[in-house]
């Protein structure tokens, strides 16, 4: 019993590494409640005709006995960042273009993360009252709460569904790492148990779900991934070998393993479909017993994926970008490393770093401090 305790928990600590990477993600696509500083490492040089510098007010200079991290952005030309007091926690707005700064929301509690839904009209900010309990709060654009619940909880994940914007999946793990999941819906504030156990979900549409159905008997370092109808309760297996998948609002995303070397493929789906149309070959760093996991993000209104990919030699990453309508493939910035990356709503900038302390200007291909400890 021991045994099989600990070889779940070893799976449910895996997939929830690989989640939060991915993520956006959110995978989402890409959460991440404890961020600590990136190594210090030399970024490129920005350039001395074009920097984001010269339209936007950086860096912003934060105490670093209170800053937590930048969590979101809030809309094209704001972000939130988090600051902790001994008194609780506090959520800012900053403009990057104006340099004003203002506090968004403050909560006795620590806030562990905030994160927009798709549209960035809801905000969900989870704090944390005591080490068993987490509340969660939607928040509209002026900060005022639509939703709040609480829920028993060592660990927590949640995902926005990305087509009803109202919509989340959440996960609780207790210390053991059982676990319960649930629907919650901000328009019928209501909360209820999900009929599929299972920790880790992406949405496709309202009716649909994806999940990778890892074997609990046998820890493996892929999974076949399915498409489950909530309506009519039907399974669907969609792909074998898959790493990790991230569903966005009309794609679905996988990582899929080509060899035991590390060669991989990033496919991508039709969402209503679910038809292969486009693929990128790429590559995974291996680690003591299972795959690092690249970070990424996709510019949905450009059909253009972003990703943090490791080099030939598997000792870098760079920055690349994949046209899924030409399949072309650039490298964008090199010297990079593999740290949590979110695009803005317009997919001009992204943040980018354990903290999100920096800002990536895409098209001037520039990496920039955006937060400055002192």
């Amino acid at each position: 019993m021991k045994e099989e305790l600990m070889r779940v928990s070893k799976i449910l600590f895996l997939l929830m590494f690989i989640l939060l990477l991915g993520t956006g993600c959110n995978p989402s696509h890409q959460p991440d409640q404890n961020k600590e500083l990136s190594p210090e490492k030399e970024l490129p040089q920005k350039s001395k005709n074009q920097s984001i510098e010269k339209e936007a007010k950086l860096p912003l200079e934060l105490d670093e006995g209170f800053f937590h991290s930048v969590a979101d952005w809030k809309n094209d030309e704001e972000i939130f960042y988090i600051t902790n007091q001994s008194g609780g926690s506090t959520i800012h707005t900053y403009n990057l273009f104006t340099g004003e700064s203002s506090i968004f929301f403050e909560s006795n509690a620590p806030i562990l993360q905030l994160q927009a839904n798709e549209d960035h009209s809801l905000f969900l900010v989870h704090t944390s009252p005591t080490s068993y309990e987490a509340e969660l709060i939607v928040l509209d654009q002026q900060a005022e709460v639509k939703f709040q619940t609480k829920i028993e909880s060592y660990e927590l994940q949640y995902t926005w569904n990305q087509m009803n914007h109202k919509d989340l999946f959440v996960s609780s793990f207790n210390e053991d790492w059982t676990f319960q999941t649930y629907l919650m819906n901000v328009k019928e504030q209501s909360i209820t148990a999900n009929p599929i156990q299972i920790p880790f979900i992406q949405w496709l549409n309202e009716q649909e779900i994806s999940y990778l159905k890892w074997d609990q008997e046998s820890p493996a370092l892929t999974a076949p991934l399915y498409v489950y109808n909530l309506e009519t309760e039907e399974e669907t297996l969609l792909s074998e070998n898959v790493v990790a998948n991230t569903n966005f609002v009309n794609r679905l995303s996988t990582i899929e393993l080509a060899d035991d070397q590390g060669n991989a493929v990033v496919r991508f789906y039709d969402i209503e479909n679910k038809k292969q149309f486009a693929e990128m070959s790429t590559r995974l760093v291996g680690l003591y017993s299972d795959w690092s996991i690249p970070y990424y993000d996709m510019d949905e209104k450009e059909d253009v994926f972003y990703m943090i990919e490791a080099d030939e030699t598997l000792t870098t990453y760079s920055l690349i970008s994949f046209d899924l309508q030409t399949e072309k493939k650039e490298m964008l910035i090199e010297n990079m490393e593999n740290m949590p990356l979110k695009l803005s709503p317009n997919g001009k900038y992204a943040l980018f770093g354990a903290r999100f302390e920096h800002i990536i200007e895409l098209k001037n291909k520039e990496v920039n401090e955006l937060i400055k400890l002192k």
